[in-house]
């Protein structure tokens, strides 16, 4: 099927616009459940390749630090090849590095394999939500991103339960088999229904506007590499917030409440299953009262929920509802944000997206590590506290920033 199939017509139905990102969030999906069920699968793949666990570990920084630093070089060197042509070499390079994953022999075959993933996840993800902005018609662009980042967040939430789950009775190598099949999955549907959209009468200029230069005030162009810095920034600050407290949930939860078997489970759950809302909602949020308000509202109740997690592993219950709060909240910031960033970012929205994806796994890194430096020092009782401060931060960030008539407008 070619590549450069005819346009849609412009009054194209919205369900039918609608209905053409699901294959974007179905690869969105199989790529994540790539990466995320990795955690689940330590044993397994332990024991197969006669490592330790630590070098499992390693496999899984292998994939992030990859990611971060080949995803906006690769946007760079392939921004004139058509999207949809793009999405789809991007998928079937992942289905291809997570068969050979599922065949591999050797730590260092797998370590290779792992990073050739995260290559292809850096070509698919970022050009799948600035195409999920071109489908949006007027006014829907925050349900659109919410839409195609809903598979990163369901795979997110999946990801190590379903590994803990099928490790044992498929082996690591058959669930990557089952990864490398949600990849063609996603592929066969990006072919079928993906065409690249038509502009849309009366849509908001978005991030592919072909502007023979950039408009408005001279001042005003000048301040937007500014105000897309910050706004990464705060991307950053978020990750990193969330990420020194969720690395560490299964043992601040043990070693504060008492939690373990289903009871930790059900907890861990909440927080993914209350993401998962929090991502759709986010994006309506964004849509009806602007992204900078709905992020400033998310990261806020994230900061409360931070505040409130030592106290609340007093019970089962209390903890459950908190982390759930914390869940919500932190997802609920992702559309509204990539929202601002495509915006400011104009016809390098591409890029932009790109550098956040990477600004994300720096952030993952950087939160990890204060996390254990907390954990060592001070103990799990300071995790939260320590968390809501950096969030804090972000949140002081994005309230100057909505100052701005260029992101208030959003």
């Amino acid at each position: 099927m070619s590549a450069t199939a005819a346009p849609e017509v412009p009054d194209a139905p919205v369900a039918a616009r609608r209905a053409r990102l699901w294959p974007m969030a179905t690869g969105t999906f199989a790529i994540g459940f790539g990466s995320y069920v990795m955690a689940g699968l330590v044993p397994s793949v332990s024991a197969d390749l006669d490592i330790s666990v630590s070098q499992v570990g390693t496999l899984v920084s292998v994939y992030g630090f990859t990611y971060a630093i080949s995803t906006p070089l690769l946007t760079l060197v392939v921004g004139r090849v058509p999207r949809r042509v793009l999405m789809a070499v991007a998928l079937a390079l992942f289905a291809l590095a997570s068969l050979g994953t599922a065949l591999a022999t050797t730590y260092t075959a797998v370590a290779v394999l792992r990073g050739l993933s995260a290559v292809a996840a850096g070509g698919f993800t970022p050009t799948a939500t600035v195409l999920a902005a071109r489908f949006a018609p007027p006014g829907q662009r925050g349900r659109a991103v919410a839409t195609v980042f809903g598979g990163l967040t369901t795979a997110t939430v999946l990801g190590a339960p379903a590994g803990n789950l099928l490790g044992p009775v498929l082996g690591y190598r058959g669930v990557y088999v089952l990864v490398a099949a949600l990849a063609l999955v996603a592929l066969a549907s990006v072919l079928l229904l993906v065409r690249a959209p038509a502009p849309v009468p009366g849509a908001e200029p978005g991030p592919e506007v072909a502007a023979a230069g950039p408009v408005g005030p001279v001042g005003h162009r000048r301040t937007l590499p500014v105000l897309v810095g910050l706004t990464l920034l705060v991307s950053m600050l978020e990750t990193a917030s969330a990420l020194m407290v969720q690395t560490y949930s299964s043992p601040l939860l043990t070693d504060l409440g008492g939690l373990t078997g289903a009871l930790l489970s059900a907890v861990l759950l909440a927080y993914g299953i209350a993401g998962v809302a929090g991502n759709v909602v986010g994006g309506r949020l964004a849509d009806r009262f602007g992204a900078a308000r709905s992020i400033v509202l998310a990261l806020s109740v994230s900061t409360v929920a931070l505040l409130l997690l030592t106290p609340a592993t007093a019970t089962p219950w209390t903890a459950l509802g908190v982390f759930a709060l914390w869940g919500f909240a932190a997802w609920a910031m992702n559309s509204p944000l990539q929202n601002v960033l495509l915006t400011l970012a104009g016809r390098h929205g591409q890029l932009v997206v790109a550098l956040n994806s990477s600004i994300i796994s720096l952030g993952t890194g950087i939160g990890a590590l204060v996390g254990g430096w907390v954990v060592a020092g001070p103990g799990y009782a300071s995790l939260g506290v320590a968390a809501a401060a950096v969030m804090l931060v972000a949140v002081l960030v994005v309230a100057l920033l909505a100052r701005r008539p260029a992101v208030a407008a959003v």
